[in-house]
Order: structure tokens, then C-alpha cells, then sequence
């Protein structure tokens, strides 16, 4: 797919129909994408989700008899002081795991970075659009449904520039549709979708931190 730098995006309402545009800065697309920096962010963002919560027993930490099995010599066996230790049922394990964080905290302007590239090859893709408002006055699932069912939109992240419970509420029931703040979103979040929709002042905002 022949790749298209924009120049502007256009402004549309709940009708699909274009009532404004915003100019994108031309500087921004100039570097092809960094997709060794997106794959660092999003495994960095895997990382964090993992619960490192397994945890095995030690044969110290086992709750068995200390007496020694049988005496030392002339059994025939080897030789054993405790029904702790690993061979045994109910023993001890050597090396298992134990609770640690799995965490890959990226520097500040990693995380900057990572994110402008994401939207850089969402815009690079078409696969933004940005919307003047959503008109949820309160919630309902199935105004929501209709209002993107009508702009021809069966799936996508959707982006607010400030927290919003009747927006919230009203998608998210929605299959396949998120709902998150503009300076909540993520790597993972931008690229889990083919479509984002950004409300016009989620996308200023936007604009302003990563593409400016």
C-alpha cells in the first residue's frame, strides 16, 4: 500500500459531512516511522499487564517433619535428612518462581516518542478521523450505536479530550469500540484499532504534545 503524507485532516460531524480542517506539520512526517521504538513501547506495555504473582514453596518453607527419614547407612538408599528437600511428594521446590515485577518502565521521552510514531502511522494509514463532538447528552448505548453506525464505523478507539460520563457510558457496551483521554492513550491503544476517532479538541491537544 503506497503510503500518503497528509497535509491536512478534515473536521467531520455525526453526518460524515466536513465542517473544518486542521493543517498537520509536514517536519513530523518527514523520518519514516520508528517501528523499533513502537515495538519497545508496546512490550514495555505487555510487560506492565504481567502479573508476576506465582510463587513457590522452598523445602524451608514446606511444613513437614524435620526428623530424619532413616538412618545413614546400610539401607540401601541414598542418603536423606528430610522429607523437605525436592525428590519427595510434598517437598520443596529447586528454583521455582517467585513474585517479581515484570515491569519495563521507557524514559519520559520514550514514551513521547512512541506515541507521536503511532499516530504518525495512523495518519500515514487514514485511519484517523476527527469528529467536531459527540452529541451523548446522556447515556444511552444505543444513540451511540446509531451515531456510528451512521458515520459508517463498526469498530475504533475513541479519544476524548477530558473525561466525559455520558460518552463513556454510552460506548462502552459497544463491541469493539474503547474509550480513553488523550493524555491516557497508548501505543498499544492507538495500534489495537484500524480506527481511532478523536474529538476536534482531543486531536488539538494532541497535535500540540506529540506533533507540534
Amino acid at each position: 500500500m503506497e503510503k500518503v503524507i497528509p497535509g491536512k485532516i478534515d473536521i467531520v460531524d455525526g453526518a460524515n459531512a466536513k465542517v473544518g480542517e486542521i493543517s498537520l506539520n509536514p517536519e513530523v512526517f518527514e523520518k519514516r516511522v520508528n517501528k523499533s521504538l513502537l515495538y519497545q513501547s508496546i512490550k514495555a506495555d505487555a510487560a506492565s499487564h504481567h502479573h508476576g504473582t506465582a510463587d513457590t514453596k522452598t523445602r524451608a518453607e514446606v511444613h513437614r517433619t524435620g526428623k530424619k527419614i532413616y538412618r545413614q547407612k546400610g539401607t540401601g538408599n541414598a542418603r536423606h535428612g528430610s522429607r523437605r528437600s525436592s525428590p519427595f511428594v510434598g517437598g520443596g521446590r529447586v528454583f521455582g518462581p517467585h513474585p517479581r515485577d515484570y515491569s519495563m518502565p521507557l524514559p519520559k521521552k520514550m514514551k513521547l516518542a512512541a506515541v507521536r510514531e503511532a499516530l504518525k502511522t495512523r495518519l500515514i494509514e487514514g485511519g484517523i478521523t476527527i469528529v467536531n463532538e459527540l452529541p451523548f447528552k446522556e447515556p444511552k448505548t444505543s444513540v451511540a450505536a446509531k451515531f456510528f453506525s451512521a458515520m459508517g464505523i463498526a469498530e475504533a478507539l475513541i479519544v476524548l479530550s477530558e473525561k466525559s460520563v455520558p460518552v463513556e457510558r454510552s460506548i462502552r457496551n459497544l463491541v469493539g469500540f474503547q474509550v480513553v483521554r488523550g493524555d491516557q492513550v497508548t501505543v498499544s491503544d492507538l495500534l489495537g484499532h484500524q480506527r481511532v476517532v478523536f474529538t476536534q479538541a482531543a486531536f488539538e491537544a494532541a497535535q500540540k504534545r506529540y506533533l507540534s
